[in-house]
């Protein structure tokens, strides 16, 4: 058996501000991004075995289930069911029906495949998710193959969630099944900055198998395997199944893509195909399957087998798998790593591995995998402690479709096809093969080693590499995903390096705005006749590095962020009628400042989210409304309205100017609905707790400081219809000033020299909220209460 070397990296860590991030996606402390690798809990633990338990009322609810059988025969009834989760969870009103193919129609026993729909009458899902897969392993005497194909995969690539359950239906134990996550919303949410993009199953209607077999056109292959068939949208509809969309005309990306794929000259599709389709991405998943030699894929059969999914964030396609339950079957272990790669009929393998650029990293992925992830004890280990975990179940199993002797066979059996797939990969020639190690991987900046950059400010790249490279190359990309640019490094000791001929690389990335995150990695190409590829990290690119250009602000600027309010339930109202969020901006100079070019934001990782209109000034000692309301359409030429919204639980506010430095910023905390957090003294002082003074000197409001202590004065009664009375022993009894404020922090009312005898009234106002302030003429201290008027 082949081994392959390990890379070395030493990186010194740049501040990394933590981020709400898709829950697999992850920054280290070492300052590395991943994709993937994350253990799961939940519904999807792999070292435990939750229990489903399903009560259907109809007493023949399996025939009714199971229908006629046959692939073109009745499908059977899905019925309403009551479904219990670990005997702590109850969900009412779910679905219930028999799923699959093979899996239903070639078995003739009990233990079928189950779909399970959550939401189908109710709002409702079972630790966040909608539908549950419950397979019954048929054809896997081991009862492992799908949930350990994505136990695996996981660490390298986007794919499902696989675990055990065991199924009891009415009280009767249906033995244990495979969970496996579906490709929906949740899915998504995982693994991408959002959901909004479109989704499409690769299935062909009318296909499922038959005359032209595997990889013939009944599979799809040809049509649907993301050939080029024609610019109308109408050749793709018969062969893409619109699973989701949330675009007019969401087609249009699907045929970019595939005109990209099949048309462009071989020589360019790496500079020109990656703007439409991720082909990193692509590749692990092409890797994923090819691996472990999957029977239902895209590199057999074609359709049928895998979604495509375009990402909204990033503009691209991707395709995903879908269906494990074939994984490592005998028939398939000898299997090319260039299965299918001269059938024109699959162009990810027939057309991008035809480019030298696309063929090596495709390699070098295939090699990470054998060196970090499939490897022959590791695997092994995983197997027995599946094995461990299933076998009283499989013993305990009266629906088993096979005997508890088949099932220790085949445990075996799967180790045996795993030692022998790895023999058969490790062993190939262009896989055995050496790439250059990398190491010592540095970031400079001005500041230091290890120092992220400020704004605009250039850095260098440094990595050392073994003796033999043809050339070097540094990729870097702005934010979490999406596009790298490509930049050669050199040793020439003009390029960032240290001297000429030292085997350290050097290369520049450019300066970016306050706040961005920028993530790059490394590749050093072998000077072989193959042009043989190394990568580092290895994992590139779900495995990269990455930091934030250093959000700090750069000296005082003349515009201030003065005030805003993140919970306007009733305060006031924008253009449209509305009680949205909003920031008030103030200039604190002597000069009318333009604002063109300015932007707001309340996301250190889209530091320049919003942008002011051109021709947006704003006059000294004037003050300028942005409405935080996501609502950019209401905005007219006396109303700005940002695409984001404040979030009452706390965050932070960004100020950028025209040359993208952070000129103001305020961090808060959990805000109170109708109050605002507002500078006193107005536009130089700390964030205070406030009346709000909506487009107006926040001097003429009082502080809250007190908010949340003991009250140490009352208003009685409260709420009153016409006069209140004070009640204090903090106050002198004739020595104090009293000031009534609206919600919109204007002052209604005004008395000094008053006692806590006097009956205060408030006839003349309006029915509503106050806020009644009481100052201490002697200690200068100011106290306030909320007071409800309803006459």
């Amino acid at each position: 058996m082949k081994k392959f070397i390990i890379l070395i990296l030493f990186v010194l860590p740049v501040f990394v501000q933590a981020q709400n991030l898709p829950s697999e996606v992850k920054i280290s402390t070492d300052g590395r991004l991943t994709f993937g690798g994350n253990i799961t809990e939940g519904l999807y633990q792999t070292n435990t075995i939750n229990k489903i338990e399903i009560t259907l009322e109809e007493a023949n609810w399996f025939q009714l289930m199971d229908g006629t059988g046959g692939p073109n025969g009745n499908p059977g009834e899905l019925l309403i069911a009551t479904l219990n989760f670990n005997d702590e969870l109850i969900l009412d009103s779910v679905l219930v029906g028999i799923k699959g193919q093979t899996s239903d129609f070639q078995n003739n026993s009990q233990k079928k495949s189950f779909k399970i729909e959550l939401d189908a009458y109710k709002d409702q899902d079972l630790l966040g998710y909608d539908n549950l897969n419950l397979n019954c392993a048929f054809q896997d005497h081991s009862s492992m193959r799908e949930v350990l194909y994505y136990d695996i995969s996981r660490s390298f690539t986007s794919a499902l969630k696989g675990a055990f359950v065991d199924l009891y239906i009415n009280g009767e134990y249906w033995g244990p099944y495979n969970s496996i996550q579906q490709i929906e919303g949740t899915y998504i949410q995982e693994w991408f900055t959002n959901n909004e993009g479109t989704r499409w199953r690769a299935l062909r209607i009318g296909g499922g198998g038959g005359p032209g077999g595997p990889g013939g056109p009944n599979f799809g292959a040809g049509t649907s395997t993301l050939n080029y068939n024609g610019a109308d949208s109408t050749d793709y509809n018969t062969d893409y199944t619109l699973k989701k969309a949330t675009k007019e005309n969401p087609w249009e990306d699907l045929i970019q893509a595939c005109d990209d794929l099949n048309n462009v000259p071989i020589e360019d599709l790496y500079d020109q195909l990656k703007y439409s389709l991720d082909i990193d991405r692509t590749l692990w998943y092409l890797a994923q399957e090819m691996v472990f030699a999957d029977d239902d894929s895209y590199i057999f059969k074609g359709g049928m087998d895998y979604y495509v999914y375009w990402d909204e964030h990033t503009d691209r396609i991707i395709p995903m798998e879908v269906d494990g339950n074939s994984v490592l079957r005998d028939d398939h272990i000898q299997w090319s790593p260039f299965y299918n790669e001269n059938n024109d009929n699959f162009p990810l393998l027939a057309r991008m591995l035809q480019n030298t650029e696309i063929r090596q990293r495709y390699l070098a992925h295939l090699r990470t995998i054998l060196s970090k992830h499939f490897l022959e004890e590791k695997v092994h280990e995983r197997i027995d402690e599946f094995a461990a975990m299933l076998d009283q179940k499989i013993q305990d199993d009266p629906k088993k479709i096979y005997s508890y002797t088949q099932f220790l066979n085949g445990v075996q059996a799967l180790k045996d096809l795993i030692t022998t797939r790895i023999d058969v990969l490790a062993s190939h020639p262009e896989i055995n093969r050496l790439g250059l190690s990398i190491s010592n991987v540095v970031l400079q900046s001005s500041a230091g080693i290890g120092i992220a950059p400020q704004a605009n400010e250039e850095v260098t790249i440094n990595a050392a590499i073994a003796e033999g490279a043809k050339s070097a190359f540094l990729y870097y990309g702005l934010g979490f995903d999406g596009v790298y640019e490509r930049v050669e490094m050199f040793d020439d000791g003009m390029h960032g390096d240290q001297a000429a001929d030292d085997n350290i690389y050097g290369a520049y990335i450019p300066g970016f705005l306050a706040g961005d995150y920028i993530r790059y990695y490394i590749e050093a190409i072998k000077n072989d006749e193959h042009l043989t590829a190394s990568f580092f990290p290895e994992g590139a690119e779900h495995d990269v590095f990455i930091y934030q250009v250093a959000p700090a602000e750069f000296g005082e600027g003349d515009i201030v962020i003065n005030e805003f309010m993140a919970s306007n339930d009733n305060t006031v109202s924008d253009n449209a009628n509305e009680f949205d969020d909003w920031i008030e901006l103030y200039n604190a100079g002597e000069e009318t400042i333009d604002l063109s070019g300015f932007y707001l934001s309340d996301d250190a990782s889209d530091i320049t989210q919003w942008s002011f209109p051109e021709n947006t000034s704003l006059a000294p000692d004037q003050y300028l409304i942005i409405w935080a309301d996501d609502d950019e359409d209401q905005m007219d030429e006396n109303n700005l309205h940002a695409n984001f919204r404040l979030s009452a639980a706390g965050e932070s506010i960004y100020l950028l100017n025209a040359e993208g430095e952070i000129i103001d910023h305020v961090d808060f905390n959990k805000q109170e609905a109708n109050i605002a957090f507002a500078r006193r003294p107005n536009g130089i002082g700390d964030f205070e707790k406030s009346p709000a003074t909506f487009n107006e000197n926040n001097d003429t409001a009082s502080s809250t400081k007190n908010v949340g202590e003991k009250p140490l004065f009352s208003l009685y009664p409260n709420p009153t219809n016409s006069q209140f009375y004070i009640n204090s022993l903090a106050l002198d009894a004739s020595n104090f000033e009293l000031s009534i404020f609206d919600i919109t922090g204007q002052q209604v009312l005004q008395k000094q020299d008053l006692n806590t005898q006097q009956a205060i009234n408030v006839m003349d106002l309006s029915n509503g909220m106050y806020i009644v302030r009481l100052k201490d003429t002697n200690t200068k201290q100011t106290y306030q209460q909320k007071l409800m008027l309803s006459k």
